[in-house]
């Protein structure tokens, strides 16, 4: 600034906003003075501990005309240095070398940070551009003075005339422009060469300092690779670090991965108190337990239980904790459902369950269904007085539909706002979202941000990448770990050589050629006779003034898939089934000629068509005593009429597949044909009798009881008949159905080596079972695996691969066989496609998403099946490699971070990225382009992820609304990203850079917004049901009798609770009763449940665009 009067020199600056002053339009005027009145241009020094790309962009244009420019930077005295000396700090020289060094450091990290909070604009490019461009213009040299701190500033014009403003300013936007500052100019001869002096002092006695590399880096093309794994650094990193710095040895001798797992999986109980172990079968979840079993009763003394399938109880946990020395309760589901009422008394099998301080659940998918008895038996375990760890093992926490994985969590995390930290204030809207998007996707994808912070999930072909040459030790010798590898075999037969025709009767009986299949009913009446109407289960229908009930769409719907896949199965299986629905049928039409309608009830434990529960629900069906009706309220000619329709095509169905029994079965015998292959290999490959009885070890998987049963007759007559399966004489096995011990003993005669005892025999070669045998068992002595049924589930299919492909197998390659109606096939996938789909349309006909109060409707996934399907045909075994959709986790991500951080070079590089850093590369069979940013928001800890597809001339899209499209899900963010390894090339051209920019204004806003839908604390409000809402409105109208609990049970109740718990209030309001009664109900029931009073979460602070800051991005190219 000048004062009038004087000439283009100033004497005093300052920073003076409102009045128009600034230190920066003095410095101008003094260098545009200097330049117009001198015949050559003046050189200028710059003295200045900090400087930014701002204040360079206050000075630009006379900077950029004046002669050459040096500019010496420093650090300055740290002014957050204690004033009382560290005495570890040190005396002397030495302790003044450390802190200038610590100084220089926290200067370099000063520099770094305005270079990266220049921002990621057009804008903010081409300002660093032109910064860069003036330091490489040949007339700009950058020294750094290293050796003390840098504390003077001053801006020098050296020549004839010459001048110096010095003082406080630093060379920054803040210091020109907006902080307090204090400087004075002079312009005496003797008092400019003193300051220039001391300047010269100074810059010889400093180092050159790259000023523009720093800058140049911003654009620089970075390898893909690099910038990934600041993607996952950012991420992962602080995780990756602690879990190094705190790794400890395992106590019971366990494998690398193994530990890991039990590190990340005492993390996750220690944020949570429960945690599911999702390890792909075979890799030892059991062991992962068991350490987790040690700490709690060796280390903290405490009680553990272990809850189990029956025959894990006896053949898995009951030596296991033997050999391992540890204590523990040990029950069965059924102990737990029967065992809670006498707990604690004297022989009984569960202890007070406050006694407990760690629950171990295996095969805890047995738990997906949230209306069971087991469930609710859990529930009542978890909900004492003494919180409780919750340890579940599962390799398939997704089965029929994501909302397994809900109800799993539900378990251990009891606050709908738990995850609200991560951007997931509601985590039943969580689910409610990600089932939106695709009912019938099982991929967790969508999933990811929270299954990421309650699982652990590694897969074999993780371990073999990621633990190469980690060894284990195995009936007590030490070896590397290694996988069978697993080979799959088409195995097809020809349904009509059996039964002609047939399949095309029942195929028309199920609906298959009605054209308006896609109505809201679940009773056909299109062609009674020839198509069934399942009216019998949907009484509903014809009751006057009354829509079909949900739960008996369900019914009928099952009803039709089952028998569509018993037929497949086995013309047995088919025969037992249309028994007792004949039977049923007739037990109907008998009730109604005496006036009454059977209703019965939806048989709750059913939940899948390719299981025996159909059996139980059949059987039940009309034993309730309550689910009886006046006929008076029925169309009764109309519900009689198609009653008896259905039993005369159901009793034609009968008659002609018994007549057919004695015939032959061509599935049988091309499983015959298979056994004799078997023996054969075996014979021809073993060297000793053992290795030779191992080789041809068979597991026939079936669905149905009833096929095991046939399927074993069959194979009987076989053995004895035909010379080629000689050596199986004697020596088959069944295993289905509920007896366990005779279950026990046939597991440990087929595999006593891995699955017995030391007394046990070598009893059996071949076993046929239902999936009672594929949970949990080691059967890792046999090689063979034969799924009789078409793989309706394929989820099914890894659980029964994992009972002998397991660490330590002595076989190099398993056999997976898979029977496939090769001729029918498409037709069976089509109709059962149609079938669901039917069942779908009657749920949504009937306005609401559960097929009971309380109950979610199954929900399985065609599209995934049908593929799944197709590549097993193919004989493709990718799906016993990688566990199929649900293997889907972050382990693979922190265990490539890991790798490449223990190299420091390749740390520091990724570490000391700019912010903004970008590349691209070209993904192969890419469907479109897209850029994938990473970003963080003021100093929140967590990153954040946005994908924006673009278009083929690189803009962005669109949704039917007008939306961008922006994807957040962080997993399908990093699969985006993801270049594969090091060793892709950058590829990023100057059109996809530049569309860059615009892309992230989207993202950034994006990101901006869900940040700021989380700071209203309007929208983290919890979505309260009507029940809810009504249960609370009891209380607190009727409930002054419960004194202070009043209100705190009103709290407790209003909760987005599960289906479940929204059922058992719902049935709590229409106890009989007073209202008074059916508030002490409602309080029992929080009581029995657990239900706790949730604290809403705390609103995010509020924010701006400018608080959002871009990490790093990598455009994806096709190609």
């Amino acid at each position: 600034m000048t004062f009038p009067g004087e000439d283009f020199r100033p004497t005093f600056a300052t920073n003076h906003p409102e009045g128009g002053q600034t230190v920066a339009d003095a410095i101008n005027t003094l260098l545009e003075g200097m330049r117009t009145h001198l015949v050559s241009l003046p050189p200028v020094l710059i003295a200045s501990a900090y400087f930014n790309p701002g204040g360079f962009g206050l000075l630009a244009s006379e900077l950029e005309q004046t002669g050459t420019v040096r500019l010496l930077l420093g650090a300055d005295l740290d002014q957050d240095r204690p004033r009382i000396r560290p005495l570890a700090s040190g005396l002397g020289r030495r302790a003044e070398r450390e802190q200038i060094k610590r100084a220089l450091e926290g200067h370099q990290r000063r520099l770094e940070e305005d270079r990266d909070l220049l921002g990621f604009s057009f804008e903010a490019d081409a300002t660093a551009r032109r910064l860069v461009g003036w330091l490489r213009s040949g007339r700009v040299e950058v020294r750094r003075y290293e050796k003390g701190f840098l504390h003077g500033k001053a801006f020098i014009v050296d020549s004839p005339m010459p001048g110096v403003i010095a003082g406080s300013s630093n060379f920054t936007y803040a210091g020109l422009a907006r902080n307090k500052e204090l400087n004075l100019g002079q312009y005496q001869p003797g008092t400019v060469r003193a300051v220039r002096d001391w300047f010269e002092e100074m810059w010889q006695a400093a180092s050159p300092y790259d000023l523009a590399g720093l800058y140049e880096s911003r654009w620089q093309q970075h390898q893909p690779w690099e910038v990934f794994l600041r993607m996952l650094d950012e991420l992962y990193g602080a995780e990756v670090e602690q879990e190094q710095s705190v790794r400890t040895r395992s106590r019971l001798n366990l494998t690398g991965f193994q530990s890991d797992g039990v590190w990340r999986a005492q993390r996750i109980l220690d944020r949570l108190n429960g945690v599911i172990v999702a390890d792909e079968v075979g890799l030892g979840k059991t062991f992962i337990a068991g350490e987790i079993l040690h700490e709690a009763v060796i280390t903290n003394r405490q009680k553990a239980l272990i809850v189990a399938p029956a025959t894990l109880r006896d053949s898995t946990w009951g030596p296991f904790l033997r050999d391992k020395n540890l204590r523990a309760d040990v029950v069965s589901y059924e102990q737990l459902t029967g065992g809670l009422q006498n707990a604690g008394q004297l022989g009984a099998a569960l202890q007070d369950p406050d006694e407990y301080a760690v629950v171990v659940v295996d095969e805890a998918h047995a738990l997906r269904n949230a209306t069971t008895q087991r469930a609710e038996a859990l529930r009542m375990l978890l909900a004492g007085s003494t919180p409780k760890r919750l340890v579940m093992l599962t390799a398939t926490p997704v089965n029929n539909t994501l909302y397994d994985l809900y109800n799993l969590i539900s378990y251990f995390v009891t606050n709908d706002a738990t995850f609200a930290d991560s951007g997931v204030p509601s985590l039943k809207g969580y689910f409610d979202r990600a089932m939106a998007m695709n009912p019938d996707d099982l991929s967790p994808e969508h999933l990811f941000d929270v299954l990421d912070k309650v699982a652990v999930r590694r897969t074999r072909r993780f371990v073999r990448n990621h633990y190469v040459g980690d060894r284990v030790v195995i009936n007590g010798v030490e070896r590397q770990i290694s996988f069978p590898t697993p080979r799959v075999h088409r195995v097809d037969y020809n349904l009509d050589d059996a039964l002609p025709g047939l399949f095309d009767r029942l195929a028309i009986a199920l609906g298959d050629r009605l054209n308006h299949y896609d109505d809201g009913s679940a009773v056909i009446l299109d062609a009674p006779g020839e198509v069934l109407t399942l009216a019998r289960y949907v009484p509903s229908r014809f009751q006057h003034g009354e829509r079909e009930k949900q739960y008996e769409q369900q019914n009928a719907g099952l009803l039709r898939s089952a028998l569509l896949k018993r037929f497949e199965s086995s013309a047995y299986a088919f025969q037992r089934t249309l028994d007792k629905m004949i039977k049923d049928h007739e037990a109907f039409l008998s009730a109604l000629a005496q006036g009454v309608v059977l209703i019965g009830d939806a048989f709750r434990e059913w939940t899948s068509s390719d299981s025996d529960t159909i059996d139980d629900f059949l059987d039940v069906l009309d034993d309730d005593v309550d689910g009886v009706k006046n006929a008076d309220g029925f169309d009764v000619p109309e519900l009689r009429a198609a009653v008896e329709a259905d039993l005369i095509l159901l009793t034609s169905f009968r008659d002609e597949v018994q007549a057919h029994q004695a015939g032959p079965d061509p599935k049988a015998e091309a499983l015959v044909e298979e056994l004799a292959v078997i023996a054969t290999e075996a014979a021809a490959e073993g060297i000793s009798e053992q290795q030779t009885r191992d080789k041809r070890k068979v597991l026939v998987f079936s669905y149905y009881s009833d096929t095991v049963e046939h399927v074993h007759g069959r194979l009987l007559s076989a053995i004895e008949s035909d010379p080629r399966l000689a050596c199986y004489r004697a020596r088959v096995a069944t295993a289905s159905g509920p007896d366990r011990a005779g279950r026990s003993q046939v597991i440990a005669g087929f595999a006593p080596r891995t699955a017995g005892g030391a007394a046990d025999e070598d009893l059996f070669d071949l076993i046929i079972a239902t999936d009672v045998l594929a949970e949990g068992v080691n059967l890792q002595q046999a090689r063979h695996i034969v799924n009789y049924d078409l793989p309706w589930n394929p989820m099914r299919l890894v659980q029964r691969h994992g009972r002998i492909d397991r660490i330590g197998s002595d076989h190099q390659e398993v056999f997976l066989r898979c029977f496939f109606p090769d001729q029918q096939l498409e037709r069976f996938l089509g109709l059962e496609e149609r079938l669901q789909h039917k069942l779908k349309q009657a749920s949504a006909a009937t306005g609401v998403g559960e097929v009971l109060p309380g109950f979610v409707g199954r929900d399985i996934n065609l599209t995934e099946t049908r593929e799944e399907i197709d590549r097993l045909r193919r004989e493709d075994a990718a799906l016993f490699e990688t566990g199929g959709a649900s293997a889907l986790s972050g382990e693979e991500y922190r265990r490539r971070l890991e790798t490449q951080l223990a190299n420091p070079h390749i740390r520091d590089a990724v570490r000391r990225l700019p912010w903004g850093s970008g590349t691209g590369f070209v993904r192969v069979g890419g469907p479109h382009p897209g850029v994938v940013f990473c970003a963080r928001i003021g100093d929140h800890p967590r990153p954040w992820f946005r994908y924006v597809p673009l278009t083929d001339d690189l803009n962005v899209t669109y949704d039917e609304q007008g939306r961008v499209i922006v994807v957040d899900d962080t997993l399908s963010c990093l699969s985006a990203a993801d270049p594969g390894g090091p060793e892709t090339p950058a590829a990023l051209s100057d059109s996809i850079y530049q569309a860059a920019f615009p892309t992230w204004t989207h993202a950034r806003r994006h990101i901006r917004d869900s940040w700021m839908h989380n700071a209203d604390p309007a929208n983290l409000q919890p979505r309260i049901p009507k029940v809810i809402r009504d249960a609370a409105e009891l209380v607190q109208q009727h409930g002054v009798h419960l004194g202070e609990d009043q209100d705190h049970l009103v709290g407790r109740l209003q909760a987005p609770y599960s289906p479940r718990i929204l059922r058992d209030i719902r049935a709590s309001l229409a106890q009989p009763g007073t209202a008074r009664q059916r508030v002490n109900h409602l309080a029992e029931l929080a009581d029995r449940l657990g239900l706790v009073r949730q604290t809403a979460p705390e609103p995010l602070p509020q924010i701006t665009e400018e608080d959002v800051h871009l990490m790093c991005w990598i455009a994806i190219t096709p190609g």
